[in-house]
């Protein structure tokens, strides 16, 4: 079985594997595999060559440094490491375009893997590409005017000079704001949740219940779901900055007798 393996491999290789030099200048990864293997082309930098394509995946220099366990920058991989590292890549990548191609990559406990796995590296997509977002468009934008600011808060008047009576769940972990949105979602009493969400020590009272509060003394993070949210509405899990999280209940919206747009202005 593993001779028929190593020829399976060997003439797959011989068709699908362009495999350079290692020593050879950068080259541009080629077109992406054909869409019924379902993988993502790996992004490529100067600093990152692609030593192989493998049906136009390429295999690169970071992919040789994660398989050598190298973490660090200053950890060179030395030429006798080189060759065998990337030929295990490249006969990995042959056997999981196979895989893939047969439809193994369908089935759910590797696509619940795989999930986990990609978690991260999307979260850094999100993050990243956040921050780029607003120093290319944001950042740099002039500040509104005093017309324009004034427009905008005779156009959303209704909410940025209301007050809103509000009872909140607050938590310092997802997976307990799950659990409390579940058990509001099979009917459990807000009131009852939210003091089984109270860490010990609290007050035995009604800490959850914040009475009336105008717009600017909310937390930045409810504005948006507070200006679709309906009196007697719970919301979803909304998160904050320092691991907050809250499920917020309007009980009653009225229009402010202090707010006006000098208040708001800043907001």
């Amino acid at each position: 079985m593993r001779q028929m393996l190593s020829l399976v491999l060997l003439s797959v290789s011989v068709a699908a594997c362009d495999k350079p030099a290692p020593a050879a200048a950068p080259v541009a990864p080629a077109a992406a595999p054909p869409p019924a293997l379902s993988m993502a082309v790996t992004p490529t930098t100067a600093d990152d060559p692609v030593l192989a394509t493998v049906n136009g995946q390429p295999v690169t220099m970071a992919d040789v440094r994660l398989a050598l366990h190298l973490t660090k920058p200053e950890e060179f991989v030395e030429e006798a490491q080189l060759g065998p590292a990337l030929d295990g890549l490249i006969r990995q990548e042959i056997i999981a375009q196979a895989a893939a191609t047969g439809g193994l990559d369908k089935d759910a406990k590797y696509q619940a893997e795989f999930a986990k796995q990609a978690a991260p590296l999307n979260a850094f997509r999100r993050r990243a590409l956040g921050d780029a977002f607003y120093h290319a468009k944001v950042a740099n934008l002039p500040p509104p005017t005093d017309a324009e600011a004034q427009a905008y808060f005779d156009a959303h008047k209704d909410v940025l000079a209301s007050d809103v009576h509000i009872q909140q769940v607050l938590v310092r972990d997802m997976t307990r704001a799950k659990t409390a949105l579940g058990e509001l979602n099979t009917g459990k009493a807000f009131a009852e949740v939210a003091r089984s969400m109270l860490p010990p020590g609290a007050p035995t009272e009604t800490p959850w219940d914040l009475g009336w509060q105008n717009w600017q003394q909310l937390p930045d993070a409810w504005h948006k779901t507070l200006e679709t949210l309906k009196p007697g509405e719970t919301s979803g899990i909304i998160a904050g900055p320092n691991k907050r999280f809250w499920i917020i209940k309007l009980l009653e919206r009225r229009p402010s007798k202090t707010a006006d747009f000098a208040q708001a202005k800043a907001e």
